[in-house]
């Protein structure tokens, strides 16, 4: 038998010739090593992969769905929306078509209201005018309870409730013509007193003439009442009162030199010169006002003639009336003027009382001034209450002479006056 420690150099001698190879066998255990090693987690990758490509594929299959839902509800609302803008015009045109019905309707609405303002102011119009007829009605109804009583010859006014005793303040400026007139008038119808007709005679002489008149003057002219109107006998003194003017009656000339005075007042001044002057120029207007209205009376009256003889009589007589009322209301008017011009003329006398020695020569020159206003002031008055009474006379005067010759004809006529 050999012996072991012989053999053993002889077998690691082949192991020191392969030393140039255990590097690469090492290598190649580890890799093994590692293939194995690294297997399942490969295995378990793969599987993870499997499942992340699945899920993708999931993910990419629900993003189609949600792109195509997206796609169906942008079109939705694209069509709720193309709706929703003609829904929206419709509106914007039935809120300009409101916008100008309102207008419209604003505008109507204007209309009525200047309709129902024009409708009231005629309402109120009427109403004056009523007024004026029912005033003139009692005044023509009182006229004729006088005439038949046989007053006409006087100048008689009983007290009016409403306008008190000064309708009779002024009396006809001719009373001995128009008895004259009566006198011929009553002549023709069978016997007149000295104070108007004898209502006994005038029955049966009255119709006795109207019978004639009737039969005899059918085609004939005759001059019972208008031959009294050519002649106008009863102004013979003043052919047509009315015709004088502002002018004539000198209120104009006297306004001119108060503006004159009222101008030279301002100028100077005085005490209190922010008060008295102003009210001086509101009495001057009044006056102006006065003067003016009662101007256009006279103008009025002289474009209608009282003896044209193509007016009928009922006419004439209602014109004349209504002149006289407003001739009365003038009258009232410069009354209550008059006493405003008291009161005035009271609280300039209190300026200038016990201011005699104060005071230089302005102070003299203003209550000079106050003095010749205030004289002019009273000039005015009295020249308008004389213009005033000249025209309520001559008219009454008509009246009266009218009534006394149309007696006859007031009591069987229609005439609402008489009624």
């Amino acid at each position: 038998m050999a012996d072991p420690d012989d053999a053993t150099p002889e077998t690691n001698q082949p192991r020191g010739g392969s030393g140039c190879d255990s590097p690469f066998a090492y290598l190649g255990v580890a890799f093994a090593v590692y293939l194995a090693v690294t297997r399942p987690v490969n295995v378990s990758l793969a599987e993870r992969l499997a499942e992340a490509e699945a899920e993708l594929e999931q993910m990419r299959s629900r993003r189609k769905e949600d792109a195509k839902a997206n796609a169906r509800v942008v079109e939705i609302f694209a069509s709720h929306r193309h709706a929703w803008r003609q829904e929206e015009r419709r509106l914007h045109r039935r809120i300009h078509e409101s916008a100008a019905e309102a207008a419209a309707l604003r505008a109507r609405v204007g209309e009525l209201e200047r309709e129902e303002a024009r409708l009231k102011e005629a309402a109120e119009e009427l109403r004056r005018e009523l007024g004026e007829r029912t005033e003139m009605v009692e005044f023509m109804s009182r006229r004729v309870m006088l005439l038949g009583d046989g007053e006409l010859g006087a100048r008689v006014f009983e007290e009016d409730e409403d306008g008190g005793d000064w309708v009779g303040k002024f009396r006809v400026s001719e009373e001995v013509e128009s008895g004259c007139c009566v006198d011929e008038n009553g002549g023709l119808y069978g016997g007149v007193g000295s104070n108007g007709f004898n209502p006994e005679m005038f029955r049966s002489a009255a119709s006795k003439f109207w019978s004639k008149r009737s039969n005899h003057w059918q085609d004939t002219p005759y001059e019972p009442v208008e031959t009294h109107y050519e002649m106008k006998h009863f102004v013979a003194r003043r052919e047509s009162p009315w015709k004088v003017d502002s002018e004539s009656s000198g209120v104009s000339s006297k306004l001119k030199l108060l503006e004159l005075e009222l101008s030279k007042l301002e100028k100077v001044g005085g005490c209190d010169s922010s008060k008295l002057p102003s009210l001086l120029r509101k009495q001057a207007k009044r006056y102006q006002a006065l003067a003016g209205k009662i101007d256009d009376l006279c103008k009025r009256m002289q474009a209608s003639d009282p003896c044209e003889p193509d007016l009928t009589p009922e006419f004439r007589t209602q014109r004349q009336t209504e002149f006289l009322l407003e001739a009365f209301r003038l009258q009232q008017r410069a009354s209550e003027t008059a006493q405003k011009q008291i009161a005035l003329q009271t609280e300039t006398g209190k300026t200038f009382q016990g201011d005699d020695e104060v005071g230089g020569h302005a102070h003299l020159v203003t209550k000079r001034s106050f003095d010749s206003i205030k004289n002019n002031f009273k000039d005015i008055q009295r020249n308008l209450e004389i213009w005033l009474a000249r025209i309520i006379g001559d008219l009454e005067g008509i009246l009266a002479r009218d009534g006394a010759s149309r007696l006859r004809e007031y009591y069987v006529s229609r005439y609402p006056f008489v009624q």
